[in-house]
Order: structure tokens, then sequence, then C-alpha cells
């Protein structure tokens, strides 16, 4: 179920939805195609309002997971389905399913039923089919663990490729937060049937609105440090850990900070190996991982386990920096706190 959901994708971009099997992002895909109704609101494509048209006449495809296909139908008849419901004269048809399947590598398949293909070329059918009717937008439902990750990896690139060669409009459903920042232009994060935020993945990343947004991205993931601010003036609040290390960064809220319980939160590359005027912690290497040339640091510190994403480096003691411009802050309910003041309004 959807709640008061107001998105908007941009033509030629890809937009990824991003959430957990109850987010809704699935929903949000099916109201679109049309597939479910929606009991107040209306859905847009292309400017023109669409919400009283049956699926089949919306000016898009939708890519299911399980692809949808016609198993007493050969290939060519089902990339060619959706071309005779709209009654596509048969030459132009013959000719875009099979410039569809010359893209996709299905071309000496034609003749053959889906149930004696490869999973593979079952969703490469499913996207040809979708290409042919060169719609106004694609709307993908990504496919699971389950179905294979190199099935998966196929469709993205392929997903991909149709918006960055063809300029093609995509909307993609994922619970994979690090390939939606991989691959989108524009992310709108869903949770219980609403979103929870929208913006660019830099945005995503760098300023998520809440703690669970910001654990959903990046990897390794955000450390996570309870604390409480012990000072916070012009908009500068200084939290002590638990385990008494200080930290200073940027804060504006409307209620007084001071005394609050917060949670301080830094990304596992935004650490420097520096000892600088302040936001320093004493930390001990415990573990060291190469991943694509890099150091993945787990280290003990007074504040529980840190993970550090670093060039490298072969010393077991360390001094670590946070850097204010990249401590992020949370509230006790675990809403983000503003990094800069609210604007005035005249």
């Amino acid at each position: 179920m959807l709640d008061h959901v107001d998105i908007t994708m941009r033509d030629g971009e890809l937009t990824a939805i991003v959430g957990d099997q109850d987010s809704g992002k699935v929903s949000a895909l099916r109201v679109i195609a049309g597939i479910d109704k929606v009991s107040s609101g209306d859905v847009f494509v292309d400017g023109a309002a669409v919400t009283k048209l049956k699926g089949g006449k919306r000016d898009v495809a939708m890519v299911f997971e399980k692809q949808g296909l016609l198993p007493h139908k050969n290939v060519f008849d089902n990339i060619a389905f959706p071309l005779r419901m709209a009654k596509v004269d048969k030459a132009e048809a013959h000719e875009r399913v099979h410039a569809a399947a010359r893209r996709f590598g299905l071309e000496d398949i034609l003749d053959r039923k889906p149930k004696k293909l490869s999973e593979e070329q079952r969703h490469m059918i499913g996207i040809a089919r979708a290409v042919v009717r060169e719609p106004a937008a694609f709307l993908f439902q990504a496919v699971q663990p389950k179905g294979g990750a190199e099935i998966r990896k196929q469709v993205v690139r392929e997903m991909v490729r149709l918006v960055r060669e063809d300029g093609a409009t995509v909307i993609y459903a994922t619970d994979d937060g690090a390939e939606a920042l991989r691959i989108a232009d524009k992310v709108i994060v869903m949770a219980f049937g609403a979103v929870a935020q929208s913006g660019s993945p830099k945005q995503i990343y760098r300023w998520p609105a809440d703690k669970d947004i910001a654990e959903l991205f990046g990897s390794p993931p955000i450390n996570l440090l309870p604390g409480r601010i012990i000072s916070h003036t012009d908009g500068v609040a200084r939290v002590q850990l638990e385990g008494g290390s200080e930290v200073s960064l940027p804060a504006y809220a409307k209620l007084p900070l001071l005394n609050s319980d917060v949670t301080l939160g830094i990304r596992p590359p935004h650490i420097k190996l520096t000892n600088a005027a302040d936001n320093n912690i004493a930390a001990t290497v415990r573990q060291k991982r190469i991943s694509g040339g890099k150091s993945i640091l787990e280290l003990d510190t007074p504040e529980g386990e840190i993970v550090a994403l670093i060039e490298d480096t072969e010393a077991s003691e360390l001094t670590l920096h946070l850097p204010a411009d990249y401590c992020l802050l949370f509230d006790s309910k675990g809403d983000a706190i503003r990094r800069t003041a609210p604007k005035v309004r005249n």
C-alpha cells in the first residue's frame, strides 16, 4: 500500500526506487504501469494524465522479475505480443522484432519456446518485448539473488545501456543500495509505502535523512557511534562519545540540543589517518583486508569497533581523524540533525 507518494522521474534518466520487500517500491511500479489502481491522486506519463487508462493503453513497458512470457508462444510471438495488441502493421512489427532480437542476441532462437531456453535468454526476451514498444518509460523489477547474480548483472547492464545509449527513461525497483548509487541518476528511498528521501546518489550518500537510510547505502557500512551533546554554540555541537572521545561538527535544530542523546555517523572512506587539532580517536588495527586497491581496516577504539577505508598503512597503532565536514549527526529518533542554518524568510 502506498501512502501519499509524490515522485517525479525525469526523461532520459535512470531513477532507482530503493527499499525492502515491504517498502512499496514494486507497488509504485505497478501503479505507474496501471496494474494496480490508486484510491486517490493521478499518474502522469509524458505530461499526460493516464490514471484512468488501462495498463496496456499506457505508454510504459514493465519488465518483470519473472518475465511473464507466454509459454505456448515462440520467442518471435512473445516479443511481438505488445505490437499485435497495439495493432501495429505486420511489416513494421516484423522489422521491430528482428531489430530487438539482434540487439539482445536472440535472432537464432526466434522459433523456439521459452521453456527450452536458459534463464538469461528468457530475461532478454522480456527486455526485448519491452523495447519493441518504444515506450515513454521502462519499468524494471530487480532480479533477486536466487534468480542468479550474473543474470541480474546482465539485466542491469542492458537497462543502463537503454538510458546511456538510447536516451530512454528507466525506473528501477531494487533492494540494493550500492547498486542504486552506482547506476542511478536519481534515487528514491521508500519505507512503509511512503517516500523517505529522494535526491541524487551523492545527496543520498552524503546527507541521508535518517539513520536507517544512512545504513542502507555504502560499503563498508557507515560507522555509528552513540554519544551526547555536551555543548552547542553558534551552530557547532560538541559530542562526547560513549568512550570519552569528543567530536565537533555543525548542527542546527529548532529545539535545544544541549545534553541530548545522539548518534554520530562517519563513513569508512571519510576517515583520515592524521593527527589533527580536534576530532581525533586513538585506534589499534585488529584486521586488514585489501579490496579494490584499498585497505579496509577493522579497528579497536575507545568507542568500540570502527571500520576505515584507506589507501594503505603498515602501522598497527593509529590516530583517526573524523573530519567535521563528513560527520553526520542523528537525534534520539534517528532523524538527521541539520548541518546548515535554516533560511530566514523575509
